[in-house]
């Protein structure tokens, strides 16, 4: 046997045994599981720098350790296996790189709470062991979240897996803190501060998150020294009054010209403070009298700072009282404090009214505590010098955001920037670079130096703080690439391309990102952020536990497959709108995957070649019949749709475009007509499919390889062969004009056998009225398809006035009127029955709308469960509607 001979015998075995393999009906069971193992095996998701093709490159948005993977990581890591996906698949050279994230904060929160569930807290453990409980947490939550990444479909280079504390990463932390801090960036300096009193640690003024509250606003008289009636001033928090340094108003509000300048005397802790006049007072506020409070509030610290007052606290790092009250206040908390200050100060005269007032409250971003503005010893790094490039990175254009809206977001926070409070007082996180010598002198170094730098003094010990998470993170895009070292990898993928993120983190991770990529690498880490929208439930609420609406994609793989899930989510996903998920989606999904599988099983049982090609060639078009060349054009139009879609990132277009192609063109229509088994067929049907897998293989990767294998094909992997371009297909707008009158009238034909529900296999004959002379034509020679589509054993082709058939029911096709002849003995008996439908049909949809108006069932009910109820009762209205025109039209 020759060695050719030798090779399309085991290729014709292989196709046969693959054949017997290919289920009778699509499982995702069956398939997802084995595949990524197999990929991942083979190596699938690894990629080495190339410089000879283009990069795509994207850096994970580094999932924190706390938890379990949720609906927000669906939408927002979908896409970025999509698009790496097929950057894959059009030769470029394409990663993803994986990694996660310590989150300090947010991990010592959850352990603390376990350890509360032991009957301990951190300090019962000391800062060592604490960590080591860390590192267990991080082994295992960090694989949970991984597996469920792999049960997903998602395939970053996990050989290329990078952790926030990770040597090399905290290599890179060190240095940026030491060079920066040298270019007089980073300093130390007492200043106001985000204080959280349960994480016992600063917050940067992006980890604040503000949530409208009600709350009450005092009106409190502040007398004059000189016996006059003084100012009243309206506040929120009469409990910092002690603190007070100063009263301001508006050096414009004509009602306290003659104050300004004058003494008033402050009505807790009892001294003479003064009137000021400064524009940054809001006249329309309270009384347009503020009380200065610099140790307590921002606005009263800037105010404070260019009248050169000073700042004083009332209320200690424990959110109590200090020494420096009235004794009775001193260490109360700060809100019982609050009470007690309105008794006093109804008591003593001083209050005038209280009036009901919302209040936009600072809340800590991970324990929800109310954050305390106060004074505080921290390091900071000096932001306007690193926010200009950034700012000019937005406004030149190298910078864009989808959607475009949010790069006025980004901007604006640019443009009003404050300088960043980096040290924690936690002990997650990386410690700061710093040592204080016996003489108090600071050191700041890469290694732990040997004496002080100022004094030579050997005694010295490293700052107990820790970097805020999100400056570790700030390094991310170039860290992960080997920085400071000059990798291959580096220099080949960076800049990444695109950042896909979320809204939340624009301040927080992403202008940090920028900054950061242009001071150190003089360039931007990436040139594209594309920001994905929020997941909501169907009523447009956010998902949270307290609603009992929350969706576990762990459930919806287990339901309908990680292929589903994943069009599910992203066909949703509709230009920079937030989605209103429906479960729906998904059961739609796993059917559009049954569909395709049924399509292909079809293919291979109907024409045994495909079964022994390991490649067939498309004919020459001069072969090709009208639906050939018309399904030529839809593929075309299908690949170019496809290909305009993913350039936008439009994901719901992209599946919407691949899903109406394979069902309503190529399922619906070509396959129906192949099944007349013109020479042709084969080999396009087989060309069309594969391509069709190819460009719904980065939605659905699952069921697309796997179907990829049952075809004639080149490359052994899906993603081996190379992206369909718009020369896979050919345009041809005489055949999609030809083919859309003649599906139109099949359909109106199939319309009115719909009527009598004349049975499938029962050919009927009909009847044209006034058909122009080129649709006349085309009826005639495409008379096949009209037999295959439209079910019509014969058209009749008339005039008006040449007679018509008694008992025809009609329909108006453009100028032509079509008719099909019936039995008038039908229409008594099909009227009964409908009916009967009709009613049987409206007693259900009374039932399930009672079930779901029914008190407690939404609230107590899994919400997988009411999507699924909901989704019932939208199919039995359709279904009464459907019922109810089918009586109507045999009424008429």
């Amino acid at each position: 046997m020759s060695l050719q001979k030798g090779v399309t015998a085991r290729t014709r075995t292989r196709n046969r045994h693959m054949l017997e393999r290919l289920a009778d009906k699509y499982d995702p069971k069956s398939i997802e599981a084995a595949w990524y193992a197999r990929w991942e095996s083979e190596g699938a998701f690894h990629a080495v720098p190339d410089p000879s093709k283009a990069p795509f490159v994207i850096a994970m948005p580094p999932p924190n350790i706390t938890g379990r993977a949720h609906m927000g990581h669906g939408s927002t890591y979908t896409p970025m296996d999509i698009l790496t996906r097929m950057h894959r698949m059009r030769g470029e050279n394409a990663v993803w790189l994986p990694g996660q994230d310590h989150a300090a904060i947010a991990t010592q929160n959850v352990l603390e709470k376990e350890l509360a569930k032991e009957g301990l807290t951190r300090y019962d453990l000391g800062p060592e062991k604490f960590r080591e409980r860390a590192a267990a947490w991080r082994e295992k939550y960090g694989h949970i979240i991984y597996e469920q990444f792999r049960a997903l479909g998602f395939g970053p280079d996990w050989q290329r897996d990078r952790f926030t504390m990770d040597a090399g990463l905290s290599r890179a932390v060190t240095k940026v803190f030491v060079e920066l801090y040298r270019e007089g960036l980073i300093y130390r300096g007492l200043r106001l501060v985000n204080w959280c009193p349960h994480c016992q640690s600063t917050l940067s003024d992006s980890e604040v998150e503000r949530e409208d509250t009600d709350a009450t606003l005092y009106f409190v008289r502040y007398v004059g020294v000189d016996g006059g009636d003084g100012v009243v001033v309206a506040t929120t928090r009469p409990e910092t009054i002690f603190a007070d340094v100063a009263v301001a108003v508006h050096p414009e509000d004509a009602r306290y010209k003659s104050l300004v300048g004058k003494m008033v005397m402050r009505p807790l802790s009892p001294t003479p403070i003064p009137v000021i006049a400064d524009s940054a007072v809001e006249r329309e506020f309270g009384t347009g009298a503020l009380k200065i409070t610099p140790g307590h509030d921002q606005a009263d610290a800037e105010i404070g700072e260019r009248h050169g007052l000073p700042a004083k606290s009332a209320i200690g790092f424990d959110a109590k009282m200090t020494a420096d009250v009235e004794p009775e206040f001193v260490g109360l908390d700060r809100f019982d404090a609050r009470r007690r200050a309105v008794d006093v100060l109804r008591e003593r005269g001083m209050l005038e009214r209280e009036e009901p007032h919302r209040l936009a409250q600072g809340l800590c971003y991970r324990c929800d505590t109310v954050v305390e503005p106060l004074l505080s010893l921290q390091w900071f790094v000096k932001m306007k010098t690193l926010a200009a490039p950034a700012l000019e990175a937005s406004r030149s254009g190298r910078l864009r955001f989808t959607p475009q809206r949010y790069q006025r977001t980004y901007e604006d926070w640019l443009e009003r920037i404050r300088d960043w409070c980096i040290s924690r007082q936690i002990w997650l996180g990386h410690r700061l670079p710093v040592w204080t010598c016996a003489n108090g002198h600071i050191s700041v170094a890469e290694t732990p130096p040997s004496a002080c730098a100022t004094c030579g003094n050997a005694q010295l010990e490293q700052d107990p703080d820790t970097l805020d998470t999100w400056f570790s993170s700030a390094l991310w895009p170039f860290s992960i690439l080997g920085w400071p070292d000059k990798t291959p990898e580096l220099a080949a993928w960076y800049p990444t391309q695109l950042m896909i993120t979320g809204r939340e983190i624009i301040f927080l991770w992403v202008a940090r990102m920028v900054m950061m990529g242009l001071h150190f690498l003089d360039k931007e880490p990436f040139s594209d952020v594309l920001i994905t929208p929020l997941v909501m439930d169907e009523q447009g609420r956010k998902m949270s536990k307290s609603l009992g609406n929350s969706l576990d994609p762990m459930e919806l793989v287990h339901e309908y497959g990680a292929d589903a899930t994943r069009y599910g989510v992203v066909s949703q996903m509709h230009a920079g709108q937030d989605v209103r998920f429906s479960v729906a989606r998904c059961d739609d999904a796993r059917k559009f995957g049954n569909k395709l599988w049924q399509a292909v099983r079809f293919a291979l049982q109907t024409f045994p070649e495909l079964q022994q090609a390991a490649a067939m060639p498309v004919p020459p078009v001069e072969r090709w019949t009208l639906a050939d060349r018309w399904i030529m054009d839809a593929l075309a139009d299908a690949i170019e749709r496809v290909d305009a879609a993913a350039a936008t990132y439009d994901f719901s277009e992209w599946s919407h475009v691949v899903y109406t192609f394979v069902w309503n063109q190529l399922c619906d229509v070509y396959i129906e007509v192949a099944k007349d088994k013109e020479p042709t067929r084969a080999p396009i049907l087989a060309h069309v499919l594969s391509c069709s897998l190819q460009l719904l293989h980065p939605i659905m990767p699952f069921i697309t390889e796997e179907l990829w294998q049952h075809l004639p094909h080149t490359a052994d992997r899906i993603e081996r062969a190379l992206w369909p371009t718009q020369a896979a297909g050919r345009r041809d707008t005489h055949a999609a004009s030809d083919m859309a009158r003649l599906l139109e009238f099949c359909k109106t034909v199939r319309d009115l056998r719909a009527i009598p529900q004349i049975k499938y296999r029962d050919l009927s004959e009909v009847h044209v009225v006034g058909a122009d002379d080129t649709f006349a034509a085309l009826v005639q020679r495409e008379d096949g398809i009209v037999r295959t589509m439209g079910r019509a054993a014969a058209v009749k082709l008339t005039q008006p006035g040449d007679g018509r058939p008694p008992h025809a029911l009609s329909r108006r096709m453009g100028s032509a009127e079509v008719l099909l002849p019936v039995d008038p003995a039908f229409i008594e008996k099909e009227r009964g029955g409908l009916r009967k439908e009709i009613d049987k049909t409206s007693d259900e949809i009374a039932s399930l709308e009672r079930k779901l108006a029914a008190t407690g069932f939404r609230e107590k009910a899994p919400p997988l469960v009411v999507q699924k109820e909901e989704a019932r009762l939208h199919e039995l209205r359709e279904h009464l509607r459907k019922s109810s025109e089918r009586l109507d039209s045999l009424s008429d």
